[in-house]
């Protein structure tokens, strides 16, 4: 969600995220089983990877673009951990 999030020029509406959990849900159900979308978004919110501004709008901030540059030097893609 985050590299959409970035694809995006940084903003997204709360409800294009929804899909980026749902998938989530669908591929590790055991990890998502008491993990509410809201709690989801809560976490990247705590880590400062996105703002969630009142108007139901989500930002990507600095240390999220950071994290995503770390995740790409090292190689690691969301891809990866499929299957």
């Amino acid at each position: 969600m985050l590299m959409e999030l970035n694809r995006r020029n940084g903003i997204m509406p709360v409800s294009d995220a929804r899909p980026f959990y749902e998938q989530g849900v669908k591929d590790f159900p055991d990890m998502y089983l008491n993990y509410t979308f809201d709690q989801w978004l809560e976490f990247l919110k705590q880590n400062d990877l996105l703002i969630r501004h009142p108007s139901d709008i989500l930002e990507i901030t600095i240390r999220g673009k950071d994290f995503l540059k770390y995740l790409t030097h090292w190689g690691c893609y969301p891809d990866a951990r499929r299957g």
